[in-house]
């Protein structure tokens, strides 16, 4: 077995002590069946160590949805979740899908899991969330835990999948994080079914790792909901030099309807003399800048971020590091720090950050 891999294929102790099973979840052979066709229960399934994420990764699992019933023909679905809460964590049932708040869902008040990622497989179509139908992928987001509400926010959305995902059918998915973009691809599809951008400091602790695992829940609706078998493969490089996202400001900072966090203003703190730590984001004109009265060098280190030119998520991403798009210069006694600016890609639209220390020389 690789490092950083486990496989659910074979039923060895091993591989099922490195797994916390919580609510209705449980074993079944060599299957994890996360919730059983029953009206109102939600289970979950972590890793018990934190794996690394921030540099990438790669999961592939099967999934078997069976057995549907009640209201819509089966429900509610299940996510494969990134988080930083703890491996006994279970969110609401009925559409919030185990990860989310259960506030309007089913009338319970089961806070969501704060700080989190879902990549949600949907099954059945709620109104009061905006669903847009009974088949749908959507990867969801949490933040911080006072602002946690129904719905949770998406980043991504795909209407209506190829097939139908509680047809009682084996399904095979593949999903791969080379930050910032990540891709979902279903059974042989080539093609991703969905691309997206994505920011994973919020979720991941100082050393860039998070637990991973699955949630399901079923509300008026039921259905099994299986794991069949899963692979995790931390470390998928990226083609973007610096991919560390972690943020060193309040998380309230972070613009709204952003796939990256995007701070609202551009901060400079002088450290010591002639030395300065700046936080640059990418949407403002005229960035950042600092004293240099006598235009001495400005040497940059410890660059961090990704910067993201377009605010199209389905788009090919114009996504880079600070060594391709941050820009120095310097005039009338100060020195200007800018995100290189090309012309299809207006201020307004861009998101993410470059955070980075300066020292006059």
């Amino acid at each position: 077995m690789r490092a950083g891999t486990l496989s659910l294929l074979a039923a060895a102790l091993p591989a099922v002590a490195q797994l916390n099973l919580v609510g209705d979840a449980h074993m079944r052979d060599d299957t994890i069946r996360l919730t059983r066709a029953r009206n109102d229960v939600g289970g979950a399934v972590w890793r018990v160590e934190k794996q690394p994420l921030a540099r990438g990764f790669e999961t592939v699992f099967d999934f078997q949805i069976s057995k549907p019933g009640g209201l819509g023909k089966g429900a509610d679905g299940f996510a494969f979740v990134i988080q930083n809460q703890g491996t006994n964590a279970l969110a609401g049932l009925g559409g919030a899908g185990g990860f989310a708040s259960a506030d309007g869902v089913h009338g319970g008040d089961t806070p969501g899991i704060p700080y989190s990622l879902a990549i949600f497989f949907d099954t059945f179509k709620n109104p009061e969330g905006r669903d847009p139908s009974n088949n749908f992928l959507t990867v969801a987001v949490h933040g911080h835990p006072d602002d946690v509400k129904w719905p949770p926010a998406r980043l991504a959305l795909v209407k209506k999948l190829p097939f139908n995902l509680k047809d009682g059918k084996k399904h095979h998915a593949r999903i791969a994080f080379q930050p910032p973009r990540l891709t979902v691809f279903l059974d042989k599809e080539k093609l991703p079914v969905l691309s997206t951008i994505v920011d994973l400091g919020t979720m991941l602790d100082t050393n860039g790792k998070a637990f991973i695992g699955f949630t399901a829940s079923t509300g008026g609706g039921y259905a099994n909901h299986d794991i069949l078998n899963w692979d995790f493969r931390p470390d998928v490089s990226s083609t973007i030099s610096v991919v560390d996202s972690h943020i060193t400001f309040a998380l309230g900072e972070c613009l709204p309807n952003r796939n990256l966090c995007t701070p609202a203003q551009a901060a400079v703190n002088e450290a010591s003399p002639g030395r300065f730590h700046v936080m640059l984001p990418a949407h403002l004109e005229g960035g950042a800048s600092i004293p240099n009265p006598r235009a001495r060098e400005a040497a940059i280190s410890n660059a961090k971020g990704i910067v993201c030119l377009t605010a199209n998520p389905a788009a090919t991403p114009q996504c880079a590091g600070p060594s391709e798009l941050l820009n120095a210069r310097s005039a009338n006694g100060r020195t200007y720090f800018e995100v290189r600016a090309t012309a299809a890609a207006p201020l307004t639209q861009r998101q993410g950050f470059f955070e980075f220390d300066v020292e006059l020389r």
